[in-house]
């Protein structure tokens, strides 16, 4: 899901949102409310989503999207995530500049034939390997103790894996499985049928050993509180059928919902998750910053009483990296890319960054922080990460260049290197290289 900025400003909000499979139309946003008090007023910067990847426009239409034309009102920032069990992995290196790798032209994971079981026999591991469940958690699968995220064996579960923009992509469900990622956070259109959702979910990741994070991108950088209401309507109705994710896989409540820096992002979100839990929802909820994602400070100062307030008290947080983070700083409208993820470190909470682009100023919400960067910073900090996106697109008929926020040249077609882009050049071997899967996979 692209993502968007939001940020400090007196004059000016940054509208950008998380992408989704689209119809080619333009995107429309609600502002999002900001912080008080900023001195600087930025350039404006435009949303970063291109037409293609509208959400909105889909779920009001339910269509077909990858062959969509996608003329920019603004690309989608991508993020990478990876997840291991291993808590000593060695951390890429990384620079201020933003170098290419080359990639394997082989896969480290076959496609897995065949629909996947929505619960998997959980193997078993020795008992002294096992981190306890916190007081409270009845959940079978994915839960979170202090700062970490484990699996349904109690081993670490670093998420080391990718976004996924089009569902109906002819490429991705075969390419996809090959680029080593262990978790696919997956754009849905719930304007479709639930089996057809689910049918992606079962067949396409379980099957290939991939965890799945469905979301629901409809709510992208609003911030009023009935759009999340009505997200989570839409949780509570279907929670027949995602529930069976509890001991498989991790449900993102909204895509990018939520104003910066602000009370009502905690009070409703505390709100979602009651409502979420009531309706059976018993493993991982993935809650994202608001402020489009991109405000570390909600989470900062408010993702405490948020999780406090889960029952399970299993809730993983997630930030997006994109135009609003500056690495330094040299406006007071911006974030201190160095600032942010030091204060996100000393909360103590658990977190992914969930969303993140090639860096090199590409787009029109530009960062210079590379992906290098965000990707060492989530090692060093025993974060999980995703970048944003295996196959968002920013030409027609579902192409890509590497002046957009693909890892993959045409819709996420991938065989070998020759189908990558220079940012999936990068973090395909990442991926291949330090990406671990679930133990319950095994």
């Amino acid at each position: 899901m692209a993502t968007s900025i939001a940020l400090a400003l007196t004059t000016a909000a940054f509208t950008a949102c998380g992408g989704g499979s689209g119809d080619g139309s333009s995107p429309t946003f609600e502002p999002v409310t900001t912080v008080a008090g900023a001195a600087d007023t930025p350039s404006p910067a435009p949303s970063e989503v291109y037409a293609t990847t509208n959400q909105a426009a889909v779920v009001a239409t339910g269509g077909d999207t990858s062959t969509a034309s996608s003329t920019t009102t603004g690309t989608p920032a991508t993020s990478a995530s990876t997840s291991a069990t291993d808590t000593t992995a060695a951390a890429p290196a990384t620079t201020g500049a933003d170098t290419t790798r080359g990639t394997s032209s082989a896969g480290s994971d076959t496609v897995v034939a065949g629909a996947a079981q929505a619960q998997p026999l959980v193997t078993h591991v020795a008992s002294e390997l096992i981190t306890p469940r916190p007081a409270g958690n009845t959940g079978k699968g994915f839960y979170v103790a202090g700062s970490k995220l484990y699996d349904p064996n109690g081993q670490e579960f670093r998420i080391r894996g990718v976004n996924r923009n089009h569902w109906d992509s002819y490429g991705t469900p075969t390419g996809l499985p090959l680029s080593g990622a262990n978790t696919e956070r997956v754009v849905l259109s719930f304007a479709k049928p639930t089996s057809y959702n689910w049918n992606i979910v079962s067949s396409q990741m379980l099957a290939n050993k991939i965890v799945p994070i469905p979301g629901n991108w409809t709510a992208t950088c609003k911030a009023d509180p009935a759009s999340l209401t009505a997200i989570v309507d839409t949780w509570v109705a279907q929670a027949s059928t995602w529930t069976q994710l509890n001991a498989t896989g991790l449900i993102n409540i909204a895509n990018e919902w939520g104003p910066a820096n602000s009370t009502v992002w905690r009070d409703n979100y505390i709100t979602a998750i009651a409502r979420m839990r009531a309706a059976g929802y018993s493993g991982t909820l993935v809650v994202d910053s608001g402020g489009c994602g991109q405000d570390a400070q909600d989470i900062v100062k408010y993702g405490a009483a948020v999780l406090a307030s889960d029952p399970q008290k299993n809730i993983l947080f997630d930030v997006h990296v994109y135009g609003s983070f500056h690495y330094p700083a040299t406006a007071s409208w911006m974030q201190d890319y160095a600032t942010a993820m030091a204060q996100l470190k000393a909360s103590g909470l658990p977190l992914i960054l969930g969303e993140f682009g090639p860096g090199r100023n590409v787009g029109p919400s530009p960062t210079m922080v590379t992906p290098e960067k965000v990707i060492a910073d989530a090692e060093a900090n025993g974060w999980g990460w995703m970048p944003w996106s295996w196959d968002d697109n920013n030409l027609a008929n579902c192409s890509s260049d590497d002046n957009g926020f693909s890892m993959t040249l045409k819709c996420g077609t991938y065989n070998s290197d020759a189908d990558l882009t220079t940012f999936g050049k990068t973090v395909v071997p990442i991926l291949k290289s330090m990406a671990v899967k679930a133990t319950n996979f095994n």
